[in-house]
């Protein structure tokens, strides 16, 4: 279903980014950092390199088709493969690394900030469980502009807004005015988390979106790594403090080429090009009251809901945030009270760990989904479940092994197979959404996993630690890791016929 309003007019090839050829050129190790250049860019369906969308407000025509060797004109410089797309992978990679070491920072600094302030472990638990109430609060905002505006301006000051939060915290004088800006460090990522992932599907087509959220969501392990890296090597030396505004500073720096970002078309993978949702657009062709866009803001989630697939991989992951947002946030804490590791040596373990492990279990997942792909469509979650369901042993042997030889093994086991899931479902999620509510579904995977995922589980964690011990705390977390499994595997059965769903209304909407 489409928006309401024609208020299309002519558009060019050109302005829109569409090739006149099909294959695009395979990006070369000079073309992009790392794993990046294994992309063959903008092969997408109708258009070769994403288009550079205009303002939303601007009369756009229908997406153009042209097509080699049927009478279209030679390619020109304009519609030959960019590398284009690869530099927006890179430059929003970037800026989420940063982005989950200011999340895990506090918890790799924690024994530090405990010293300083004198709090239980449940006042500490709380820095977690605050931060992603605001985040999931915030987040459907985020979507509905997302749906509606240019994205790369709330992405830049999303960016600014949790950076200044982060280098301010450097400067708490007491437990509550900490506690305070990680509720802002929240808002400024609830941008960037709810419209980074819409804005690089609509620069990579179906079949690579495995791979390039599997690149994206790469810095989840990387980043929270370094923060413990960080906290090992620093914490003791400069304070928590430093560690702060170390995390902080940098996030300034690249908000300002996010902001000159060049907006894709809504869509443009997808072989067409969408309206912006309505509800908020200022010049439309219909006066929305606050009524008929609270109207439309139920319809857009239930259409979302629809979507059997859809709904099972949020509930399937809001079990998966839980385990590894509660382990991620005590996992320093039990080394040093469990196991009696040092706290260096047990951030310098965990920070290593969950590089090493975390890291190649993330791009496994991401190119073993898009390779299984080719032989069935329930590929992604079918993954996705096996993953969280080979990690439990690891991770009961991880917490009851006391020798180091066998839980340090286990546990680096236990974070690759539940990392594999991480770009395999965040590909389903804006894949089986319609191109105009992808934020909105972004939105609302980020409220379902954070209410029902990592913000009660530090929180919960603590609680059990401080009635028992941090040990039998840590065990709900493996509880939570197979409830996800089952709901994965479960929700597998429905997802091909949600991804013809969306390509069908696709290909019904051109021309």
């Amino acid at each position: 279903m489409e928006s309401g309003g024609a208020w299309y007019g002519p558009a060019s090839p050109e302005r829109l980014g569409c090739a006149a050829g099909g294959g695009g050129a395979a990006a070369t190790p000079g073309g992009g950092p790392g794993a990046l250049s294994c992309f063959r860019v903008g092969q997408g369906p109708a258009t070769d390199s994403p288009a550079t969308a205009p303002d939303p407000r601007e009369r756009l025509g229908p997406h153009p088709r042209a097509s080699a060797g049927s009478g279209g004109a030679p390619m020109t410089h304009a519609a030959r493969p960019s590398r284009y797309p690869l530099y927006v992978l890179f430059l929003l990679t970037l800026l989420n690394l940063l982005d989950y070491v200011d999340r895990y920072i506090i918890a790799s600094v924690g024994s530090l900030i405990r010293r300083d302030f004198v709090i239980s472990d449940a006042r500490f638990g709380l820095f977690g469980t605050l931060f992603f109430l605001v985040y999931l609060i915030t987040a459907p905002v985020f979507g509905y502009l997302g749906d509606r505006f240019p994205r790369r301006a709330v992405l830049a000051l999303g960016a600014i807004v949790w950076s200044l939060a982060t280098a301010g915290a450097s400067l708490a004088p007491t437990y509550l005015f900490l506690l305070l800006s990680r509720g802002l460090v929240g808002i400024g990522e609830a941008s960037f988390g709810t419209l980074s992932p819409p804005f690089l599907a609509d620069y990579f087509p179906v079949r690579q979106r495995a791979r390039v959220m599997a690149v994206f969501y790469v810095t989840l392990p990387a980043g929270a790594a370094l923060a413990y890296l960080l906290a090992g090597k620093l914490g003791e030396t400069h304070g928590w403090r430093f560690c702060f505004m170390l995390v902080g500073l940098p996030g300034l720096l690249l908000a300002v080429p996010i902001f000159f970002l060049r907006e894709p078309v809504r869509g443009g993978m997808e072989g067409r090009e969408t309206d912006p949702a309505p509800g908020l657009m200022p010049g439309g062709d219909e006066d929305f009251s606050y009524r008929k866009r609270i109207s439309h803001v139920v319809a857009s989630y239930r259409e979302l809901i629809r979507s059997r697939s859809y709904l099972y991989t949020n509930l399937g992951y809001a079990a998966l945030t839980f385990a590894i947002g509660g382990m991620a946030f005590w996992m320093p804490r039990y080394l040093e009270t469990i196991k009696g590791v040092s706290f260096e040596e047990s951030n310098r373990l965990t920070g290593s760990i969950v590089a090493l492990c975390g890291f190649f279990g993330t791009l496994a997942g991401g190119f073993a989904g898009d390779l299984v792909m080719r032989w069935t469509r329930r590929a992604y979650l079918l993954l996705s479940g096996l993953g969280v369901l080979a990690a439990i042993p690891f991770a009961l042997g991880a917490i009851f092994s006391p020798e180091r030889r066998v839980y340090a093994p286990c546990l680096g086991a236990a974070i690759f197979f539940l990392f594999v899931n991480t770009g395999l479902l965040n590909a389903v999620i804006v894949s089986v959404s319609p191109p105009r509510l992808r934020s909105t579904a972004v939105a609302a995977n980020i409220v379902i996993i954070h209410i029902l995922g990592d913000a009660p589980s530090p929180y919960l964690i603590g609680q059990v630690s401080d009635l028992s011990s941090l040990q039998g705390g840590i065990l709900l977390a493996v509880a939570a890791m197979l409830v996800s499994g089952l709901l994965l595997l479960w929700g597998s059965r429905w997802l091909p016929g949600d991804l013809e769903r969306v390509a069908g209304k696709s290909l019904g909407s051109r021309g």
